[in-house]
């Protein structure tokens, strides 16, 4: 009876200690994966890309206003250039016609290249700009660079559900380098045509989109409208102006603008259809 007694005993220590063993296994393994996960280097290697942003070359042509010769030689070069991509800031027309428009976007889709496009006053007709192009404003995105794509081409200003979106559009701006493009410049030293000009509601916008555009760290605003290649800073903001593709009612030669964007840095060149004249 007493060595039936002992051998229960011994049975019931070594099942313990084989509990005793595998807890300890479980609760170290745990603990150390714990601290493994916390490691900093563990962190910041699933956080960080595996690659640098690289930089991206964006090419800005406005004021096309029907000369699509132009257009079809200005994107060579554009090409020559290695553009990432293409964005049209308004007046691809005179007066909005269907006709032009497809034949605009006929050069863009046989270019090869990416494209964008924002409408200008001269094209008269939304609907067409939208059926043809699509959304008349949005937002091309990347990696850390983000094209905020706006419409103040109307005299009369934007409506509230473009103005509620651009409040949206600029979050996330202080992190991104983020550019915002429309065809109407939001001011000028010398001309009057600016957005706003002939109508105050307009004109109360583009006052509270320079400050929205401060306020949410956009770097500069790109636009057209003007047919004068310029680049200034005024009201707290940079503006460059891209300069007209048209060879009519152009006081330069036909030309476009290429910006270098990377997350540290902004270039800007400005290219002649026919050569590069530089900054």
């Amino acid at each position: 009876m007493e060595y039936n007694e002992r051998v229960k005993k011994r049975r019931i220590i070594l099942v313990l200690g084989w509990l005793l063993i595998i807890v300890t296994v479980i609760w170290g393994w745990f603990w150390f994966n714990r601290f493994k996960v916390e490691e900093p280097g563990t962190v910041v290697v699933d956080l960080l890309p595996t690659e640098i942003p690289r930089e991206y070359k964006i090419a800005f042509m406005a004021d096309i206003h029907n000369d699509t010769d132009s257009l079809a030689r200005a994107l060579v070069v554009a090409k020559q250039e290695g553009v990432d991509r293409v964005v049209l800031v308004g007046d691809l027309t005179n007066k909005g016609d269907e006709k032009y428009l497809l034949k605009v976007k006929e050069i863009m889709d046989t270019s090869g290249l990416k494209y964008s496009a924002v409408p200008g006053n001269h094209e008269y007709s939304l609907a067409n700009f939208r059926k043809i192009f699509g959304a008349n404003y949005g937002i091309v995105e990347e990696d850390l660079v983000k094209l905020i794509l706006i419409d103040n081409s109307y005299w009369r200003g934007m409506n509230e559900e473009q103005v509620k979106w651009i409040e949206e559009a600029v979050a996330g701006c202080k992190i991104k380098t983020c550019v915002a493009v429309m065809h109407k410049p939001l001011n000028n030293l010398f001309s009057s045509h600016v957005m706003g000009e002939s109508n105050e509601k307009a004109a109360q916008q583009a006052r509270w989109l320079r400050q929205l555009i401060i306020d949410s760290g956009v770097k500069r605003v790109v636009a057209g409208h003007l047919h004068y290649s310029s680049s200034y800073e005024l009201e707290g903001i940079r503006t460059d102006l891209v300069g007209a593709i048209s060879v009519e009612r152009n006081t330069q030669s036909p030309r476009f603008m290429i910006l270098k964007i990377s997350p540290v840095e902004i270039e800007r060149k400005v290219v002649e259809i026919e050569y590069d004249i530089g900054n």
